[in-house]
């Protein structure tokens, strides 16, 4: 009797459930499984839940024209991110992956604002990108979908580019400079950045000596030829895109006015396409190496326990051509607000043990107090610690022959797990130090400094 009962209550639970989903006591028995946008839908929404953001579907949600035109079909398609609409000058951006830090600093990076991530379901992405790019018709829809471009909603040509850029510098060679470009490089794209090398050091080639890459073309073929930028950029297999240099007599230091320029123009472009450009700048002080050191959203100075004392007049010559460069822009620019601090990033390489690279740093820190700030009436000289890398003489020579990244031939010893920590600064979205606060978009600083005839 107990058994009749409970199947009889199984039998009218499943009635009303057949009522409820519009089925009759006749109609086929089907198994009912979520849709795939359903479950996108349900993601979407945990997500949010998560994080404590919002969550919106961008078929049924107004767009605006003006937050669309920042970002380009290709990107957005490839991000999986529809920008939405601004709010109090954020833009609000509906991602697949909100959850991920380097993809919001690299919508940040491409669009030039900050970006305030919503979780939206990927199909409801994907089918909004289509309708929201294929508008023929100008303004928007009854759904905010955007038409073609107007000249008050397309950015200005010259804020296209969007990378952030790092320049690693050195006082004198043999410091593992161009080591840690590689390996920094290898470590950012892991992240699923678009990163580009660059061999700034004209004369050395010393990227393609390490990987082995010898393209037909070199930076010195755009600087002293017709060669263009794009033809330059070579597709390694380390998930990274490098520029090469060259053999030779020719320096960063000798760039005239007209080749800076040439350069400035070429390279705006050619970063749109990238979330991280890396420079791999010449050993030495020489101004125009100094200016595009400077010129970087971030300044790395690599220096050794051996070298300790190059590495102090490595930053201390940087500053001083930072307050040159200051005052200038002071003077050019009505409203510019010069920054008062200059905060380069110390690497310690070749280091016995972590303490030893604390120590060091904090040695530089003191004396930069000491012989620089106690003397300074408006700028300070205050070094960030990125960090240090162990010497490990073995692995080096094996990845030095096989011509690969430290990164991809030992990537869990000591140095290599350095490294990708350091990489992981330049992901950071809270970094609280941005020497582009003062220029609406990225590379702005870029262009003011390379520009000047000083």
């Amino acid at each position: 009797m107990k058994e009749n009962s409970e199947n009889l209550n199984v039998a009218k639970a499943t009635k009303v459930q057949n009522r409820r989903r519009g089925l009759s006591e006749g109609s086929p028995k089907v198994c009912a499984f979520p849709s795939r946008l359903a479950t996108e839908t349900q993601t979407a929404k945990a997500t949010a839940k998560k994080m404590k953001i919002p969550f919106v579907d961008p078929l049924s949600t107004h767009i605006e024209p003006a937050a669309v035109a920042l970002l380009d079909r290709d990107i957005a398609s490839r991000r999986e991110a529809l920008p939405i609409r601004f709010v109090d000058d954020i833009l609000v951006v509906a991602m697949a992956t909100p959850e991920q830090p380097i993809a919001i600093r690299s919508l940040e990076l491409l669009t030039g604002h900050k970006i305030r991530p919503v979780a939206a379901p990927r199909s409801s992405i994907a089918k909004a990108l289509q309708e929201v790019y294929s508008q023929p018709a100008t303004g928007t829809t009854k759904k905010g979908q955007v038409g073609s471009k107007t000249k008050e909603t397309t950015p200005p040509q010259e804020d296209g580019a969007r990378a952030l850029t790092v320049s690693i510098i050195s006082n004198k060679g043999g410091v593992g400079k161009t080591h840690l470009s590689i390996n920094l490089a290898h470590a950012l794209a892991n992240t699923g950045a678009r990163v580009l090398l660059i061999d700034a050091d004209l004369g050395n080639a010393d990227i393609s000596n390490k990987l082995g890459i010898f393209p037909e073309h070199h930076l010195l073929d755009f600087l002293d030829k017709n060669q263009q930028m794009q033809d330059l950029v070579v597709t390694t297999q380390f998930n990274f895109d490098l520029i090469c240099g060259t053999y030779g007599e020719f320096k960063l230091a000798n760039l005239n006015y007209a080749q800076k320029m040439k350069f400035i123009k070429h390279f705006q472009k050619i970063s749109r396409a990238y979330d991280f450009a890396v420079f791999d700048l010449g050993a030495g002080i020489a101004r125009t190496v100094l200016d595009f050191a400077l010129g970087a959203d971030r300044t790395v100075i690599v220096t050794t326990p051996q070298d300790v004392i190059s590495g102090y007049a490595c930053a201390k010559a940087v500053f001083s051509r930072f307050k040159e460069i200051e005052e200038r822009l002071e003077g050019r620019l009505s409203e510019y607000t010069p920054q008062w601090t200059f905060s380069p990033m110390l690497v310690i390489n070749q280091v016995a043990n972590l303490e030893q690279g604390f120590k060091l740093y904090d040695t530089i820190e003191k004396t930069a107090d000491k012989n620089i700030n106690a003397n300074e009436g408006r700028f300070c000289l205050k070094p960030e610690y990125l960090g240090a890398i162990p010497y490990d003489r073995e692995k080096l020579r094996m990845t030095e022959a096989n011509k690969r990244p430290l990164l991809v031939d030992s990537p869990y010893i000591k140095a290599s797990q350095c490294i990708q920590h350091m990489s992981t600064r330049f992901c950071n979205t809270e970094n609280p130090y941005d020497p582009r606060v003062n220029f609406r978009h990225p590379l702005k600083r870029f262009v003011a400094i390379l520009s000047q005839k000083i």
